[in-house]
Order: structure tokens, then sequence, then C-alpha cells
């Protein structure tokens, strides 16, 4: 069946047999953009109507994992580590979320292949990368409101700091005056990446190799920024990592931790590919730090122009 004659009716399942026409027809819509080389801008639509459904809960609470795998087998090469879905799927490095496909998004990668190159620029329409490359004006902001509001040198903490995309952007504007910045991640090869991109900045720039728990610094800082991290934690770890880093905090400190909505239209999408995290509301990422003590006066939600990428924002004063 060609992907044009399929039914949107066949998107809101009621039963079991309903759940599996869906399948059926996500696999043969799949199929066919597959065969043709991926989408075109004029099947977005279809396309992204097809997933969204899939994104107002886990994906793997709709489909069997039989019905996962007929899905994911349709798209043939196109879940090739060549692409950014295949890269997020296959995950090279053994995790979700690292530096290179972090790296990818920011840059805009398409595959060499001609044959696969719609699929990375289907990619790059979704929310969700578009979210992840707001981080990057984000962060300036908040470095630039820390830079004015500090009267010396800022110090800043950067948890999971990956390929250093944020910093290099924001250094790049304002300057390394009386800034100084701690970064800490699991991956090597991510600092030493994030090396080679800060090498003109790395004066004021120092990384530390180590998983965020183990990481126990002699100082404190005036703001610690942690993108896409804690949606990888479930409640419990988010709580406790939260107040640990809390009392490493300057007096009007803030920490600026990065979450992804609910609400996220790219949800299912993402899961698709086994890129999965702990989707929080605005609510819950409040309920969150009340349950760790914070009043309401310390705590704010603020968020990126798409409203995807949501950021807790605690103030220490």
């Amino acid at each position: 069946m060609f992907p044009h004659t399929i039914s949107l009716s066949q998107f809101f399942p009621s039963s079991a047999t309903e759940i599996q026409k869906l399948a059926q027809g996500t696999t043969e819509l799949i199929s066919g953009f597959s065969k043709k080389g991926g989408p075109d801008p004029t099947d977005y639509p279809m396309l992204n109507t097809l997933l969204q459904q899939f994104s107002g809960g886990n994906i793997h609470k709709i489909f069997s994992a039989d019905q996962l795998r007929s899905i994911r087998a349709a798209f043939g090469d196109a879940l090739s580590p060549e692409t950014i879905q295949g890269w997020a799927y296959h995950k090279p490095l053994g995790y979700a979320g690292d530096y290179q496909i972090i790296e990818k998004i920011y840059n805009y990668y398409t595959s060499s292949n001609p044959s696969l190159t719609k699929w990375d620029k289907f990619f790059h329409t979704q929310k969700a990368p578009k979210a992840v490359r707001n981080r990057l004006s984000f962060f300036l902001d908040q470095l630039w409101k820390t830079k004015m509001e500090t009267p010396s040198t800022s110090h800043i903490l950067n948890l999971a700091s990956g390929p250093g995309r944020d910093m290099y952007e924001a250094l790049k504007v304002l300057g390394t005056s009386e800034i100084e910045i701690d970064c800490v991640d699991q991956d090597a090869n991510a600092i030493n990446y994030a090396k080679d991109l800060c090498r003109d900045f790395l004066a004021h720039i120092q990384f530390t190799h180590k998983n965020v728990f183990r990481f126990s610094p002699n100082k404190t800082y005036h703001l610690i920024w942690s993108a896409g991290l804690f949606d990888y934690f479930n409640d419990d770890i988010f709580k406790r990592t939260l107040k640990r880093f809390f009392t490493l905090l300057k007096p009007n400190g803030k920490m600026v931790i990065g979450n992804f909505t609910i609400e996220n239209p790219s949800r299912g999408y993402m899961e698709l590919f086994k890129w999965d995290l702990f989707h929080r509301s605005k609510m819950h990422l409040r309920r969150l730090a009340e349950e760790c003590g914070f009043t309401e006066n310390q705590i704010r939600i603020e968020q990126e122009p798409e409203g995807v990428n949501l950021f807790l924002v605690i103030i220490k004063n």
C-alpha cells in the first residue's frame, strides 16, 4: 500500500484489533517512505500526525515488542547509525543522548548517503531537536545574567557538559573575562571533543572526567547548569541530585535544570528509537522542588521558545 492511500482513521485505535491495524498501517507507511528514499516535505503532515498519536504516553505501552520490531524493521537502512534516528536507536557510544548526537543536532547533520538524507532533514524539523538547539541561546542568557549579577569572577558548574557547544557559543559572544567554568562528564571522548572545540577558551574551563554522583568539588558556584541530564533520572534520583548540588551554590546563586515536558510532540518519535526520558510537566517539576524543601520564592519554571525543554530554576536566597 502506498503511503498516501493510508487513511488517518487508522491512527486512532480503540481496541486491541485497532492497535493491530495501527501497527500494520504504521509499518506500511514507514516502509513506503523508506522505499522512496525517505519522506518529502509534503509527507511531513501525515507522518507527524501519525507520530504525535504516540506522544500522549509511553509507546511501549501502546505496541507489543513484536509490533515495535516490525515498525522499526520497516525503516531498513534509515535506522542505521548513518542517520540521526538510527544513531539514537543503536547508541554506538553505549548511552542515550551522547555528545555526538547532541552535536549532530546542533549542527543540522545530514547523512551524505542520498537515500538517507531525507530522514535526517525530517528529524531536524521536529520540536525536540529544535528545543535542543534553543539551549544554546538559553545558556547564553543565563551566563550573561550571572555575569551581570556577579561583581567579581562568575563561577559556573556545567553538569554532563557533553560536546561543550553551549559554552563555545556563549564564550564567543561574551568572552572569558571574569568567567570560570567547571565541566563534569562521564565520557572521556566527550571531554576531549569539548576541549578541542573550546580550545581558545581553555584557560577558563576546567574539565573533570567523572560520573556526576562522584563529583565532590571544594568550591561553590554562582550558576549550576545542567541542560540534558535530569530527565534521565527517576523522581528519587532527581531529588537527591538536586538537593546535593544545591549545597554547592553560593548565596544568591541558582541551579538551572533542563527537563523535557510531557507535552513534547516528538516523544513518540523519540521512543520509537528508544530515546526514553522522564518527561515532566511544570507542575511535576515544581512538586519535586517543593519535596526537596525549597520554598515558592526559590522556585521558577522557565522554557525555551518551543516550550518543549522546560527549565527548573532554584535560587539560593
